[in-house]
């Protein structure tokens, strides 16, 4: 609006209505530059004001994003950075954009940040989907050998965010033997028993023997 004041270095009604047949901005848009204008120290005339007040300014709950509105009229870079820095997340910028509320339009860098944030989102939100269902088909795996009475397991097993917590697992029962005498070679032909994983109480078998 700097290229619109009158005679007097200031703004009036006519400064109003040279930059509004422009038809570069939008009567909310205008109000805005003028508020900033008279926090300027520019003088805005009494007829001018008249006017003004049947538009939303910077701090009207119908244009919310009108604070950050750039000094060329619409919403930049640093206007988009401005708005999520108070909160504002960026569908919700786009939304209120496009709503035409304001009157502005997100420039090529604005538009170029609003994408690359999108993205992001869509990235994380896959991550998270593509986390718990490997942690839910883990989860089945685990359940579905103690079902089918794997060895070690004792009970079913809840696997959550930070790993297999709530997971029992135990030690397969020894067997009753114990000390040297049991593994005592009493004959140049010995057997070592070989542990039988197929079955369901966990104790070494001596079914399977191998020679050496």
């Amino acid at each position: 609006m700097s290229g619109f004041k009158g005679p007097h270095g200031n703004f009036g009604k006519k400064s109003w209505e040279r930059a509004l047949s422009t038809g570069v901005w939008s009567g909310n848009q205008m109000k805005v530059a003028l508020q900033e204008q008279g926090q300027a120290g520019y003088s805005l005339g009494h007829r001018l004001r008249a006017e003004m007040q049947r538009y939303q300014g910077s701090s009207h709950p119908d244009n919310p994003l009108g604070k950050f509105q750039g000094p060329k009229g619409n919403f930049g870079l640093n206007s988009y950075n401005a708005a999520k820095a108070a909160g504002w997340s960026a569908q919700d910028i786009r939304d209120e954009i496009q709503s035409g509320r304001s009157g502005m339009f997100m420039p090529e860098r604005s538009m170029a940040a609003y994408e690359a944030d999108i993205a992001k989102e869509q990235e994380d939100i896959q991550w998270r989907t593509d986390l718990e269902t490997n942690l839910t088909d883990l989860n089945n795996q685990i359940n579905q050998r103690v079902k089918q009475g794997g060895v070690g397991y004792s009970a079913p097993s809840v696997v959550g965010k930070s790993g297999t917590r709530g997971a029992n697992l135990k030690i397969a029962e020894r067997g009753r033997g114990s000390g040297t005498k049991r593994w005592k070679r009493s004959s140049p032909s010995w057997s070592m028993a070989t542990v039988n994983t197929g079955g369901t109480s966990g104790k070494a078998s001596n079914s399977s023997a191998v020679n050496v």
